[in-house]
């Protein structure tokens, strides 16, 4: 019984190489101070478009970072904001190009929901030098503007151009 136990514990690296190589792994994510910049940004943009929205930040994995909920927003839109920004991240693409994608395959949809994430418009993701830092999602902006663009992915992408010159690149 000795013996197995030892032969084991000596064959554990040999098995799993890569446990024995990286014990720390480094990530690139967006500041808190950036997230909340960028949630500020966003939140300016809504009141002046006279919109109750949620805005919601997430860092490059989809983990909150920053949340803000104006008076008046939808209470359901709080989730949709989380899941538009962690979609964003995760999929490290803007969500509404996978509205395209459920068009025709439905049950991509409904697997997105399952697993919390969305194909709604309205999440984009942060980058510098092509790599996701974080995702904005924001929810509760009704329609489209005068060039027909979604009222949320236009506000989304107004916060990431502001914050634009903050990202180290």
């Amino acid at each position: 019984m000795i013996l197995y136990l030892i032969i084991s514990v000596l064959a554990v690296p040999l098995a799993f190489p890569a446990f024995s190589q990286k014990a720390i792994v480094q990530s690139n994510d967006i500041s808190t101070e950036l997230a909340m910049k960028a949630t500020s940004v966003a939140l300016q943009s809504c009141k002046n478009k006279q919109l109750q929205c949620i805005v919601t930040v997430v860092d490059s994995q989809g983990l909150l970072k920053s949340q803000i909920v104006m008076d008046g927003a939808f209470p359901h839109a709080i989730e949709t904001s989380m899941r538009k920004a962690r979609t964003a991240a995760s999929r490290r693409q803007a969500t509404h190009l996978l509205e395209e994608v459920t068009s025709t395959e439905p049950d991509i949809a409904m697997t997105f929901n399952a697993i919390g994430l969305t194909t709604l418009s309205g999440g984009v993701p942060i980058k510098v030098d092509g790599q996701v830092i974080g995702a904005i999602g924001i929810s509760g902006a009704p329609g489209e503007d005068e060039n027909g663009d979604d009222l949320d992915t236009v506000i989304v992408n107004e916060a990431i151009r502001a914050i634009e010159q903050d990202l180290v690149k």
